[in-house]
């Protein structure tokens, strides 16, 4: 059968074009390190590979979710600490006016404290966390606690801010105001403001055993510091839920990272030495090519 020189130029245009193809491909590999660089390379591999990526982008969100979660949690314990130790501040004073043996000139300076403890307590209850109020719930236009008419009153809401830490669990990052500061749906719980204004009030008067004298407010102090100590302890058990959230996102994202990296990349001893396998092949068959296609006619009247 004879063969034409048109049937052995097909024979040798696919043979350079696999060899070429084949070269292309270990080049590819050789430039990204992957050994999967589109579906066709591997379809299993890369369907899994799509799989690993939706997972880190899932573990990227949860870790940004905590990052953000860990500063507020943080200050708002940081708050809470400050408040207790005003409370404490308070209790000593009070249980020192206690005492027959102060005058009520004495009682009456020692007021001027409680008013300046009270305003303290006043400015954390409205602190600000990356411009939103901590303890306003998911109100955040103007501060939750106000003091008007010599009582202070909550412009908050009772919302509770959640964020997602995995794909099963979540963390509150906030507590209502009014909660914490007033005792609102706290059972045995007090309001903080109205406790000082009354230890103050009590102090001005020289009112020691009365109703709402001294010693009554020391009564309430005690209340009042257990309430907020139990909310540090409740924020200290989600600081812990965050953290430990963080360092399995952390884990989760080597392992997910590894797993990824077996299957899809590429062996580089192994890319490299079929990169120079492929490339002597490519350059032998476009040699062979030329000794096998003979110039035509028409190449000499060229």
């Amino acid at each position: 059968m004879r063969v034409t020189q048109q049937s052995l130029s097909f024979q040798v245009t696919d043979g350079l074009q696999q060899a070429f193809r084949r070269l292309a491909e270990t080049q590819e590999a050789v430039t990204t390190g992957k050994r999967i660089n589109r579906l066709s390379d591997d379809p299993m591999g890369a369907v899994r590979v799509m799989g690993l990526k939706s997972f880190e982008a899932a573990l990227a969100q949860f870790d940004k979710n905590v990052n953000t979660a860990l500063p507020v949690l943080e200050h708002t314990d940081s708050v809470l600490d400050n408040v207790t130790q005003l409370l404490v501040r308070a209790k000593e004073l009070a249980i020192a006016m206690a005492n027959d043996s102060n005058s009520a000139t004495e009682r009456l300076q020692t007021s001027k404290e409680i008013r300046e403890l009270f305003n303290q307590v006043l400015s954390l209850a409205n602190t600000k966390v990356e411009n939103r109020h901590i303890f306003a719930g998911f109100a955040n236009g103007s501060p939750p606690f106000a003091l008007t008419a010599g009582a202070v009153s909550y412009g908050g809401d009772s919302g509770v801010v959640s964020v997602s830490t995995s794909a099963t669990g979540s963390v509150p990052i906030n507590v209502p105001g009014d909660r914490v500061f007033q005792g609102a749906g706290v059972g045995g719980g007090d309001d903080i403001f109205d406790m000082l204004l009354d230890l103050e009030s009590a102090l001005q008067n020289n009112d020691v055993n009365g109703p709402d004298g001294i010693r009554t407010q020391i009564g309430r102090l005690d209340i009042a510091i257990d309430q907020v100590l139990g909310f540090r302890a409740e924020f200290g058990s989600r600081v812990n839920h965050a953290q430990a959230a963080k360092d399995a996102v952390a884990v989760m994202k080597v392992q997910t990272t590894d797993q990824r990296s077996q299957i899809e990349d590429a062996d580089a001893i192994k890319v490299y030495s079929d990169f120079a396998r492929y490339q002597q092949a490519f350059q032998a068959a476009l040699h062979s090519a030329a000794q096998v296609i003979q110039p035509s006619l028409l190449d000499f009247l060229r």
